[in-house]
């Protein structure tokens, strides 16, 4: 037998020993996700609170898609500014990437980073 106790009237509690609850299960999820609380027991002494999930705010699909739009919008503008600044648009932003990657690539060579590793290595991996 479910015993109630109204100790918020708001959230009603539901006691219920475990070895219930077993087969009760169904009906205790639907009432927490009522908004009631029920606890679970063991001889008579609480083990174990179910309380709802508070609701976590998930951005729609449409939500997300939109943000997808405004970054590639975004990066659209980029390009344009420096395709009118510079006159090179993507190919001198890929340009300047691949030059900034290189130039660190090369430091970190210089910096006998493989050849710290690998000291029997030839300069072509070998």
């Amino acid at each position: 037998m479910v015993r109630i106790a109204n100790r918020r009237a708001r959230f009603p509690m539901h006691t219920v020993p475990i070895h219930q609850a077993k087969s009760q299960l169904s009906e205790l999820i639907r009432a927490v996700e009522n908004g009631e609380e029920v606890v679970l027991t063991r001889h008579g002494k609480r083990v174990i609170r179910l309380i709802k999930e508070p609701e976590s705010v998930q951005p729609s699909i449409e939500a997300r898609r939109q943000a997808i739009v405004a970054e590639l919008q975004a990066l659209r503008a980029k390009v344009a500014a420096t395709a009118a600044e510079q006159g090179g648009g993507f190919d001198l932003l890929w340009q300047q990437h691949e030059a900034a990657q290189a130039g660190r690539t090369e430091a970190w060579v210089t910096s006998d980073g493989p050849a710290a590793v690998y000291p029997e290595r030839d300069d072509a991996g070998h």
